[in-house]
Formats: structure tokens, sequence, C-alpha cells
């Protein structure tokens, strides 16, 4: 179980630092939705339904619009959580430029500044993808319930994850996060999520970037 004194901590880290990106990030958010409403002809931003699972910490996520509309209607039923390469011919050219770079998750600071999401934390997943985890992995749903840390912008699987090892690998990694939380392991992970994004490398469910090596990048050990 989290510890009281280190989520308090992160809690007044979120506020400040989170204030700090956003001030600092405004003028860029601006200019990117200038260009998405120029593509789109409509508004630049999303809302998505997320949480850790369906019962736990559910909330509206904000996010710039990167996929084009409708495609909803042709991506099938038997949705993959990790891999929706489908999804890729949707997705206009400057929009796969920041997903690529992961600007496309600016917006997630008001969900910071909000309480309902910490810079730091297990990837909240929408609720399409939950509803998949429950029924067809329910063994790693209940483990996913017990977490009890607020979702983040980045955190332990987004640097460190490895979508080849299946959602055991997302499941664990955030477990491991909610257990071993603290201020020290959430400096560690910023500082490794700084060179992805830097060199447009992050990944994410359609457009799959490479992300830095936790063996070449260590972080101190944290045992399952």
């Amino acid at each position: 179980m989290p510890d009281k004194k280190a989520c308090f901590n992160k809690s007044i880290i979120d506020l400040l630092l989170g204030t700090l990106i956003l001030l600092i990030a405004f003028p860029l958010m601006i200019v990117i939705a200038l260009i998405l409403i120029v593509i789109y002809r409509s508004l630049p931003i999303i809302v998505q339904k997320r949480g850790i699972t369906e019962e736990n910490q559910v909330f509206n996520i904000y996010k710039f619009k990167t996929i084009k509309p409708n495609f909803e209607n042709n991506i099938g039923r038997d949705r993959n959580i990790l891999y929706k390469n489908q999804l890729l011919d949707y997705i206009p050219s400057f929009c796969r430029w920041l997903r690529k770079s992961g600007l496309d998750e600016l917006p997630q600071l008001i969900n910071v500044l909000k309480r309902e999401m910490s810079l730091i934390g297990p990837r909240p997943l929408m609720v399409s993808d939950l509803n998949i985890l429950r029924n067809k992995y329910p063994e790693y749903y209940r483990k996913r319930q017990s977490i009890k840390v607020k979702p983040g912008i980045t955190g332990l699987w987004q640097v460190y994850g490895d979508r080849r090892q299946g959602i055991e690998n997302l499941i664990n990694l955030d477990a491991e996060y909610d257990k071993n939380v603290s201020v020290s392991l959430d400096i560690e992970i910023f500082l490794a999520t700084l060179p992805i994004l830097f060199r447009g490398k992050h990944s994410d469910a359609i457009i799959y970037g490479k992300k830095v090596s936790r063996a070449a990048n260590p972080i101190r050990t944290i045992h399952l």
C-alpha cells in the first residue's frame, strides 16, 4: 500500500510542477491547437473516459485530437489493448509527430491540476480497453483493482514497459510502482522520460517509438 507521506509529497509536487509546466507549455499548446483546428475544422481537444479499472479512479481525460472522426466504425470488435496499428491511416502526418513526441498529452496537465491525475503514475486505460481487460484477463484486472495511486501522464510502464511482453508487463509495472511510490522514484522516471520526448521516441498503441532501454538506463532495482 502506498505510503501516505509519499502520496502527500506527490500531490504538492504535482500542483507546483504541473502549474509550472503548464505555464511554460501554454504558448506551444495554443500553436498546436490552432494547427489542429485547421486540420480538423473542429475543436482540437477530445475528452476520453479513462481509469485504473472501470470502478477505480474513472475520470475524463483531456488530449489533443490526433485521429480522424468516425474511425471507430472501421476497427472491428476484436480490439487489442496494446496494439491498434489499424488506426494509423486515420492519423495525419502532423498528428503522428504529436503522438511520437508525446505532445498530444499536454492537455492532461489540466487533469493534474484538477487532482484527477499525477505527473507520474500508472497508465490510465480507456473504459473500452478496461472492459476487454476485465473479460479476457480477469486475474490482471483484479490485480489492477488494488492500485491506489493516481494514474500518471508518464510512469514506470510508459518509460520502461515493453508492449511485446503483453498486458502482463503493463499490469506488473503499474502494480510495482504503486507498491514502491516515492519522490525519488518519480524523479528517476521523470528524468528517463525527457530523452524520449525530446527525441520523439514516445511509443503508443498506434505509433511505436523506440523507448529508453531499462537495461541501459537502470533505475534502482525493485522486485515484484
